[in-house]
């Protein structure tokens, strides 16, 4: 991948917030390039071997909830073999289970890739005990299991990450129509950790114009939901 270096940087205590990098390639090449290896250059390029390197020790978690299974296929379609896709579900299980046609569809898909996963159920009570046990106890409801909730899930998903030993983290939503799309996040996450000075960083992705499917209809928006809100 070839992804301009960062330029402006904003400090918020001991946060440091840099300014949007664009990518020029997300396939580079192969070769060395001696024309960009001045460091005075503003564009970096991040060999393939680095990008597999970072992969090789990166979870994508993925919530789901209630989503269509050839969705979730399409999402696992995109993400790269050498990651680890853990899918926290909280999807129901009564009067139909959700959940079992979830894994199926999971099993069925990576033993065919040759891939593979981890799935849990957000509702768990081994994953609830787990989170007593690490003094987590908030997360928790009234009946002692893992609330409802998104953000409740994308925790779950950072706990297992680390309890099979994974140093990065991305998020990858069920509901993503387009596998390249998801394939592109991931490449641009391991690029862009990977130029990281820190061991505390973080990558978020703007694009130019995001496609959401809206009563059958596709319509390019131009921010996203989070950057709407968030920013």
């Amino acid at each position: 991948m070839r992804i301009e270096l960062p330029r402006e940087a904003e400090r918020f205590g001991s946060n440091l917030f840099y300014g949007v990098q664009k990518i020029y390639e997300l396939d580079a090449g192969s070769s060395q390039d001696t024309e960009f290896s001045s460091p005075f250059h503003v564009v970096q390029k991040v060999p393939a071997e680095k990008i597999y390197e970072i992969e090789s020790q990166m979870a994508i978690i993925i919530p789901i909830k209630n989503e269509r299974l050839k969705l979730l296929e399409g999402v696992l379609c995109g993400i790269p073999h050498a990651c680890l896709p853990i899918v926290v579900s909280n999807s129901t299980r009564e009067p139909t289970d959700r959940f079992r046609m979830e894994s199926n569809a999971i099993d069925n898909y990576c033993r065919f890739a040759k891939k593979r996963y981890v799935i849990a159920h957000q509702k768990d009570t081994a994953l609830a005990y787990a989170f007593q046990k690490t003094s987590y106890a908030n997360i928790l409801d009234e009946e002692g299991v893992i609330k409802n909730g998104k953000a409740e899930g994308m925790i779950v998903g950072i706990l297992l990450a680390k309890h099979f030993g994974k140093k990065y983290i991305g998020f990858i939503d069920a509901d993503n129509f387009f596998p390249g799309a998801v394939y592109e996040y991931i490449k641009i996450y391991s690029s862009t950790l990977a130029l990281a000075n820190s061991n505390y960083a973080m990558t978020r992705i703007l694009w130019h114009s995001k496609p959401k499917v809206i009563d059958s209809h596709l319509f390019f928006a131009k921010w996203g939901r989070v950057t709407r809100i968030t920013n």
